[in-house]
């Protein structure tokens, strides 16, 4: 085995010149993010991105448009793509990171390419490691023709697997419903597979209350796909490949391709190596300016904790926005600066099977978890006292505290989630209690007119 130890990176300027130098673990928006933040704050600093991707950045959130749309589209879904051109910035790819050593600050790297280790000085060090997705303990994982949707490679290989398929029509289970599982599921069904979903619980858990959920499920298949609740997969069967998927019920699915996509887990593997202190949810422990346990090391996007600005706790949302954010502070912060986290409301919005889907804040299944009391208020009844529910009809659900402030809601409509949910937002960001919110409440009435010009020519 080659080592080569690197004090300056080829390109990056003279050796003799004493500059910062940031090196960020994981490549995609939280650390690229991070690396931009840090030029912000020091246009000469020598900043290394070393990723274990083969690809530049590129949206998570589009992965599942790449299966339902076809390779022709993967341009569309790279981003930061001028700033790769920084001539003090390094981008790294195919590289993982096998060794961090504290005192001596380097990090060791194995590119998988030349079969040669790096070792990188650094002045301070991001990580971003990001999440992976877990494949439940299911006999039979490890057969042709079963995936997760975490990557980009991920993307291309359900692509081609699927277009592999000599049947008339390929047959996919889903295992999960949440955002990601609607996505590539309504993906799979777009490229004319017969699809499957199945979950232990129901449609967005999560995310949306139980009506909500069962009005998804209805609409899900009245758009042809079938959706089988409160049963989990036991066993993957097949010879060469993915056959059957079968249930605790004994039921057998035909299958040729299986997808789980039963959330995100944080990726902390390195981060215990060096001894950094995890939180209560698992991910890596950091304060307001992203700094973990030990000095001069930030952690930002999946692997690390985020601060609920509703209820001023540490929480764990792998979400792309919150990843971005955070990223940008932890680099800032790594060189220097004390820019301060606010905090977030978790807002996660998408179009899946024909209908908008809002969720802000929390719900009755968060509020749970965190011994959080809300009661939830249906506003979508109110249409006796707000005419403009019944010319732009939606299910709207609203969480309030024992104190009547508004800490969540849920929109669902096919045309009208977007106003709704960004009324709602703003409501929950000023802490107004659901009184006041309705005694005022008018949705952007030039967001609605827009949308029933666009009805009305259809």
């Amino acid at each position: 085995m080659v080592i080569w130890r690197i004090s300056a990176v080829a390109g990056l300027g003279d050796v003799s010149v004493k500059r910062h130098r940031l090196v960020v673990i994981g490549g995609n928006i939280a650390g690229f993010s991070a690396a931009m933040g840090a030029r912000e704050v020091d246009k000469h600093a020598e900043i290394i991105v070393l990723s274990k991707e083969l690809h530049p950045p590129y949206r998570r959130s589009m992965l599942s448009s790449i299966v339902a749309q076809g390779a022709s589209s993967i341009e569309g879904i790279y981003m930061f793509s001028a700033r790769l051109h920084d001539p003090r910035m390094r981008f790294l790819l195919g590289v993982e990171v096998s060794d961090i050593k504290l005192e001596e600050k380097t990090v060791t790297i194995e590119d998988t390419r030349t079969e040669k280790d790096l070792v990188f000085d650094y002045s301070s060090l991001v990580l971003a490691m990001g999440g992976v997705s877990p494949v439940p303990s299911v006999q039979g994982v490890e057969k042709k023709g079963v995936f997760v949707l975490r990557t980009l490679e991920d993307a291309l290989q359900i692509l081609q697997t699927i277009r592999l398929d000599c049947s008339a029509h390929v047959r996919a289970v889903v295992v999960g419903a949440g955002f990601a599982g609607l996505e590539i599921a309504e993906a799979l069904a777009r490229q004319g597979a017969r699809v499957t979903i199945v979950i232990r619980s129901r449609i967005l858990r999560e995310f949306v209350e139980p009506n909500l959920s069962q009005y998804l499920k209805n609409q899900i298949e009245q758009k042809g796909v079938m959706v089988i609740t409160g049963v989990s997969p036991i066993e993957i069967e097949g010879e060469k490949g993915v056959e059957y998927v079968r249930l605790e019920d004994d039921t057998k699915i035909p299958a040729s391709v299986v997808v789980f996509a039963t959330g995100v887990n944080p990726n902390v593997a390195l981060a215990q190596k060096i001894d950094v202190e995890l939180g209560k949810n698992g991910a890596i422990k950091v304060d307001r300016y992203m700094q973990t346990s030990i000095p001069q090391i930030h952690a930002a996007g999946d692997c690390a904790e985020t601060l609920d600005a509703l209820t001023g706790r540490w929480t764990y949302y792998p979400v792309g926005s919150v990843a971005a954010k955070e990223g940008i502070i932890a680099g800032m912060n790594a060189l220097g600066s004390k820019v301060e986290f606010g905090g977030v409301i978790r807002t996660q919005m998408d179009m899946l099977f024909g209908e908008g889907i809002a969720s802000i804040g929390h719900g009755s299944e968060s509020a749970k978890k965190i011994g959080m009391k809300v009661d939830l208020i249906e506003l979508s009844l109110m249409k006796s006292r707000f005419s403009f529910l019944n010319t732009c009809p939606a299910k709207i659900m609203v969480a309030v505290d024992p104190d009547d402030r508004m800490v969540g809601a849920q929109v669902v409509s096919d045309r009208f989630a977007s106003p709704y949910a960004f009324t709602l937002l703003s409501a929950i960001q000023k802490r107004i209690t659901l009184g006041e919110f309705l005694e005022k409440w008018q949705p952007s009435p030039v967001a609605f007119t827009n949308l029933l010009m666009k009805r009305a020519h259809g």
